[in-house]
Formats: structure tokens, C-alpha cells, sequence
């Protein structure tokens, strides 16, 4: 969220309590997400048909698979440097799920606290502490808080445990109290959504 000097991709006026300053690693990423692969081959497939069929016809959809392609790592990689780093719980594993906490306040009046439930594809098992990293969804301008936030564990994008463990240090004692009071508000059995918290003089 904010310096400015290197954010294309994302809203530039905002800011993270947390930036989550996390490495993207394409061949990690590609594990966990279908999207880069598929345009990928949508890229290669481009250069194929234009080299092979048409080059004219090929030559645009190489351009703009390429374009398509260099947006989307581009995107990633601010994404993950300067989106708001929060701690999350594995709560269940039969399913395997998430939750983190945040709140949703835009800084300039009340309080908005939620906890979202994701479904969870890592390697970590049940009540496990995960460094995530989220991106917010807009609101108008007169609302004073986010409609949503959609938390990604690190681990989707970066494997090295030096760099996973120092996301999880930047996280403070206080943080982690706070999540698990929230996740004890939630009715069992626990389910992938947004969840308000209207205790702790939230103003939801």
C-alpha cells in the first residue's frame, strides 16, 4: 500500500498497518494458484498460432496474453510486499480452514472487526499459527470501513522459512489473543466466510 514510487497495480492512497514485504516465488505461486499456469499457456499458445498459422492474428494475442502476463506478476508482487500482513489459525481440518482476523476500518471513524474462514490448501495442521497477506475491497467513499478483505497464506507464494517465520515474528502477542477471543465467537461448525464481530465496542 503505499510508497508510492514502486505501486502500479494497486490502490497507491492507502496503507498497511503490516505490509507483508514477502518475496513472490513464481514456481511456489504456481503450485497453489491455476491462474498463472493457464496464462502461460494461453502466452504460449500465441506464439505458436503466430508462428505457425497467422502471424498477424497470433502477434495480437501474443501481445496480449504478454501484457496479461506481466500485469498479473506485477500485481502479485505488490500484493504480497505491500498488502496487510495478519496472522491466521487453522481451525479445522476435516475441512481444512483458516481464519484470520482484521478490521476493516478505514482509519477515519469507528471500529470494524471481522474474522474470514478460507478454505486452506497448506501444509499446516490443526491450530497452527500462518503468516497471511490481504488485499481490501473498495467501498464508497463516504462508508468508513472496507466491504471484505481476502487474507493468502505466504506459504502460497514463498517457501523459504527464514522469510515465512520473520512474517510471523512481525505479528505481536497481543494480535494472537486478539484472533483467538474472535474465533471463540464463532459458531461451530466453523464455515468459509465473513464473519462481524459486534463485541469490543466494534461499531458494526
Amino acid at each position: 500500500m503505499k510508497d508510492n514510487r514502486d505501486i502500479f497495480t494497486l490502490d497507491s492512497d492507502t496503507i498497511a498497518s503490516n505490509p507483508g514485504r514477502v518475496k513472490v516465488m513464481p514456481l511456489v505461486l504456481m503450485r497453489y494458484m491455476y491462474k498463472p499456469v493457464f496464462l502461460l499457456i494461453a502466452l504460449l499458445a500465441s506464439l505458436a498460432f503466430a508462428l505457425d498459422i497467422s502471424l498477424i492474428f497470433g502477434g495480437i494475442a501474443f501481445f496480449i496474453f504478454l501484457v496479461v502476463n506481466i500485469f498479473y506478476w506485477r500485481r502479485k508482487k505488490e500484493q504480497f510486499a505491500h498488502g496487510d500482513s495478519n496472522g491466521g489459525i487453522i481451525i479445522s481440518e476435516k475441512p481444512k480452514l483458516l481464519a484470520v482476523t482484521t478490521d476493516l476500518t478505514k482509519g477515519f471513524a469507528g471500529s470494524f472487526p471481522v474474522v474470514k474462514i478460507i478454505a486452506y490448501k497448506g501444509k499446516g495442521k490443526l491450530n497452527e499459527r500462518i503468516g497471511t497477506v490481504a488485499l481490501y475491497q473498495g467501498s464508497e467513499s463516504c462508508v468508513p470501513h472496507w466491504n471484505d478483505f481476502f487474507p493468502v497464506p505466504v506459504e502460497y507464494v514463498n517457501n523459504n522459512k527464514a522469510e515465512l517465520n520473520a512474517v510471523l515474528s512481525s505479528y505481536s502477542t497481543e494480535s494472537w489473543e486478539v484472533l483467538e477471543s474472535r474465533i471463540e465467537q464463532i459458531t461451530k461448525p466453523y464455515k468459509e466466510g465473513l464473519f462481524k464481530i459486534s463485541s469490543e465496542n466494534s461499531s458494526w
